[in-house]
């Protein structure tokens, strides 16, 4: 059975990209979002069986360490499978995250084969 997973991105290209990728490499796309807050809120008041979910670091309105701290808040999404991609310094990234919190971040542009290796 596929992965499931929910995509957050602001940048509309890439959000596509990552979207058509996600789906040839048989993943079940089941909701993307271009920025943290509109997934929040929406994954909070509509919550889904998800496996995944795959968020860009930097966005406007919320950006990922607090999208994902608010949805390890809500049972539904405590244990889900974090990853975090970002464009920018990834030691930065790290540091607003909790040493051993599960989370998995891909540094952009990436490969097929480590967005392949990360997730699975």
């Amino acid at each position: 059975m596929a992965h499931s997973v929910v995509l957050v991105e602001d940048d509309v290209n890439l959000r596509e990209t990552f979207k058509e990728l996600l789906e040839i490499m048989g993943f079940n796309v089941l909701k993307v979002y271009e920025n943290g807050a509109e997934a929040y809120v929406d994954l909070r008041e509509n919550p889904i069986d998800v496996d995944i979910i795959i968020t860009d670091f930097f966005m406007p309105v919320m950006n990922a360490d607090e999208l994902i701290r608010s949805l390890k808040t809500e049972r539904h999404y405590s244990d889900k499978q974090y990853v975090v991609i970002s464009g920018f310094d990834i030691e930065s990234v790290y540091k607003c995250f909790p040493e051993n919190s599960g989370i998995k971040f891909l540094t952009k542009p990436f490969k097929v084969d480590d967005l392949i290796k990360i997730i699975n």
